[in-house]
């Protein structure tokens, strides 16, 4: 394994390693443990019961998607980490610090990016991207 990242020592790297081979355990255990969101008519008594489990089963399946996205993110970070760009800001190529590595160590960009993206989504509403649809808000509301 060539690393780009040398600022990282091997105990940091197997230390944020095995963070993210737990976390994606993790998920995978819980995704196998989780049942289906499907409900038989009968154990629905009446309309606000089977509102009540709509709601319920619709946020359980945000918090599936959720961590199915996490899941991808991890996984792209273990890439990453095989091929020696791991811990590389993807907009200007410094070196992402150890710290916020740990406290999210599926980060793509160094702090100072993270603040100028975030600042350019905040003030720009319309042409922001959903994460998770990858559309913007007026492409969505196209529909």
């Amino acid at each position: 394994m060539t690393r780009e990242n040398e600022y990282l020592t091997d105990k940091q790297i197997n230390e944020l390693k095995e963070h993210l081979m737990a976390s994606k355990e993790e998920i995978v255990n819980k995704q196998i443990n989780q049942g289906d969101y499907c409900l038989d008519r009968n154990e629905l008594s009446d309309p606000l019961d089977e509102a009540s489990i709509n709601v319920q089963t619709s946020h359980q399946l945000r918090f599936r998607n959720r961590e199915l996205f996490y899941l991808k993110k991890i996984s792209k970070s273990l890439m990453k980490l095989d091929d020696g760009t791991y811990g590389l800001c993807e907009d200007c190529g410094v070196e992402i610090g150890f710290e916020r590595l740990m406290a999210r160590p599926t980060a793509e960009l160094c702090i100072s990016c993270k603040e100028e993206s975030e600042l350019t989504e905040k003030n720009n509403v319309f042409h922001k991207r959903s994460k998770s649809l990858g559309k913007t808000l007026s492409e969505i509301g196209k529909r």
